[in-house]
């Protein structure tokens, strides 16, 4: 949990410790050496164990590949909703708020790259910002978000982009949030914010999971589609610096739960709206028992 986010070989180099730690143990006093035993690990039934305590508090370790090198990312979550993730950081309101408006930027920008250049990004956050902020804080605010994992500088391009640790722990927020606007890997089902669009299917691939699939043609760029099975030669591409897929239709907005109830006052009231009506009705038969 302090580590916040990390590699799949940190998380396995410690595991491997910690049973065999526990091996030891166990076979402490016993002078047979052939009895003592390094233990084998199943990743996959220790990951099960430990989510199995952790639900008990809401949390759960997740994992998400990177999507360039395709290293294993590891983070724990929080399972209630993942829109509080951010409410548990320790930023102020105002920066949450930039923040969200950062990330919405990132899911919403017209060219479907899932980036921002640093100018954008800054204009988002200056204006976005309560009370007034300057250009100057602003990058500080964008750099700290950075350094924990939620946004990622992408230093060759200069781009803005989510960060791994999002992807991990705000996967529902981006399921209600963005629905429309998300996509994913045709070979791993993982969110992908970069990657390659099959011109045959519209099936998207990561780019390291491009790699994995890579035909014997591979050194003229063509690729097997995990979906359709046929060769592309030039798939579409997206991500920081690249053409981009611009998305096809507009998210569908999750309503306001107080809006909800404000809505519901109005029509209760009006008229014209069945509710009304119906309260109109049940207040003429009350004055004709009257």
């Amino acid at each position: 949990m302090s580590a916040q986010l990390f590699t799949d070989a940190q998380f396995r180099k410690t595991l491997e410790r910690i049973c065999n730690s526990s091996s030891d143990d166990q076979s402490n006093g016993n002078n047979d050496d052939d009895e003592v035993q390094e233990v084998t690990l199943d990743v996959h039934q220790h990951v099960e164990s430990i989510n199995s305590s952790l639900s008990n508090y809401s949390l759960e370790l997740r994992s998400a590949p990177d999507q360039n090198s395709g290293v294993r990312m590891w983070a724990i979550a929080n399972t209630n909703a993942d829109a509080t993730v951010l409410g548990a950081t320790p930023y102020s309101q105002p920066e949450l708020a930039i923040l969200k408006a950062l990330v919405e930027g990132i899911f919403t920008e017209s060219t479907g790259n899932y980036a921002l250049s640093l100018h954008s990004a800054l204009r988002i956050a200056v204006n976005n910002s309560t009370p007034a902020i300057q250009r100057s804080h602003a990058e500080k605010l964008i750099e700290m978000f950075c350094k924990d994992g939620w946004l990622m500088r992408d230093e060759a391009e200069g781009f803005v982009v989510i960060g791994t640790r999002a992807i991990i722990e705000l996967a529902s927020f981006f399921t209600d949030g963005f629905g429309d606007y998300r996509r994913h890997c045709a070979l791993c089902s993982e969110l992908a914010t970069q990657g390659l669009v099959c011109t045959e299917c519209d099936a998207v691939v990561h780019p390291c999971c491009a790699k994995s699939i890579s035909s014997s043609l591979a050194e003229r760029g063509e690729l097997s589609c995990p979906k359709c099975r046929r060769q592309i030669a030039s798939p579409m591409r997206f991500g920081p610096g690249q053409p981009g897929v611009p998305h096809e239709t507009e998210p569908t907005q999750q309503a306001d739960p107080a809006e909800d109830i404000a809505t519901a006052a109005v029509e209760e009231l009006s008229l014209n709206s069945p509710r009304g009506k119906k309260r109109a009705m049940d207040d003429d038969e009350d004055e004709i028992s009257d």
